[in-house]
């Protein structure tokens, strides 16, 4: 019985130590699962409302422009700018209450006579205005010199300032005369900073780009603004990531677009979207967001979830200790009781063997 009892004790320890095993196994388990399921929904979370949030910035930037555009053909439109009359107290006053409602988009509206001159320029306090100035070598005013339709152009004008060019030629509508050009420049990182971060590529950022693939602003290294995205010195920055470059790519034909890529600074989220103004792509936009910053707001909901798993298995487990001791002790009591009804059987037993051997005895003796 004693060799019985020490069974039960050993089936007791070694069914309490798998109970504690088991329920660690299944804790770490369904833990991986639930931060995997979690990790997923997250992420497409991030990805619907990073699209979403970059296709409204899009339309944002979009809309903004087209005002822009809008104020230039109503200012070349105009009675004064028609009539050649392309500076005095007049038209400066009209360009001047312009600046004043668009001067959070544009940095400077100006006008340029027929033979390039500026002969008035309205900017931001302490900017240059280049009054008297000529521009008639400058590539946009040629080319808008020689167009019916806006002109889009960008470079860097003076000092590392990267602008767009937004220009209109004056035409005079009865004699089809050339009288000048209407236009507005855009500092590009503060216009598009307006719709986004350009500067901490730690948190969700902006890239955008022009139709030829130049960087317009750029959160992931402002120092590559006015580069060709598939230039050498970009493509290097990016170490030639080939899903970056597709993802590009694609935007610049027209696609909105996603990707998940990783150039060495760790992985990231982007979404891209064009930039239409009057229902043509002019501009694209990349929303960059480093995968760390969306998987960051699982460490508190995993942290939770673990105590709260951690909570039930402890509960489980214990229920299942306790259970299995209360078996042992019941089987211990139900052991015990055999035993004594074992010890009194054969008690009985030895009691009767005892008399049939008296009563055997005293026969032999009578013989």
């Amino acid at each position: 019985m004693g060799s019985f009892s020490g069974r039960i004790r050993e089936v007791g320890i070694i069914s309490i130590i798998l109970i504690i095993i088991v329920s660690n196994g299944l804790l770490f388990y369904f833990q991986n699962i639930t931060e995997h399921d979690l990790r997923n929904s997250l992420f497409e979370e991030q990805k619907q409302r990073q699209l979403e949030s970059t296709k409204e910035i899009s339309q944002h930037i979009g809309s903004d422009t087209s005002l822009v555009l809008t104020m230039l053909h109503g200012l070349a439109n105009s009675g004064y700018l028609q009539q050649g009359e392309m500076s005095g107290h007049n038209i400066k006053k009209l360009v001047e209450e312009q600046y004043a409602q668009f001067n959070k988009i544009v940095d400077r509206i100006f006008i340029l006579n027929k033979n390039g001159i500026m002969t008035i320029s309205l900017a931001s306090p302490g900017s240059d205005t280049f009054l008297g100035s000529d521009f008639s070598y400058r590539d946009w005013v040629q080319e808008t010199r020689n167009s019916s339709t806006p002109i889009f152009s960008n470079g860097f004008e003076r000092l590392g300032i990267y602008r767009v060019f937004i220009t209109i030629p004056v035409i005079n509508r009865e004699t089809n005369e050339y009288n000048g050009i209407v236009g507005a420049s855009i500092l590009t990182g503060p216009f598009f900073a307006h719709y986004g971060n350009i500067n901490d590529v730690r948190s969700q950022s902006l890239m955008a780009l022009d139709n030829n693939g130049t960087l317009l602003a750029s959160g992931i290294n402002k120092n590559l603004v006015g580069e060709n995205f598939f230039g050498d010195r970009v493509q290097q920055f990016i170490h030639h990531n080939t899903v970056l470059d597709n993802l590009t790519l694609r935007l610049l034909n027209g696609n909105a677009s996603y990707a998940v890529y990783n150039y060495g600074t760790g992985e990231s989220l982007a979404s891209g979207y064009p930039i239409a103004v009057n229902a043509k792509p002019l501009f694209f936009i990349e929303t960059i967001t480093p995968t760390a910053q969306i998987y960051s707001k699982l460490n508190n909901v995993l942290s939770i979830q673990q105590v709260r798993m951690f909570s039930v298995f402890a509960v489980a487990s214990t229920i299942a200790i306790v259970v299995l001791l209360i078996l042992l002790s019941k089987w211990n009591i139900i052991l015990r009781r055999e035993v004594k009804r074992r010890t009194r059987e054969l008690e009985e037993s030895y009691d009767e063997m005892k008399a049939y051997l008296k009563t055997v005895l005293e026969e032999m003796n009578r013989r």
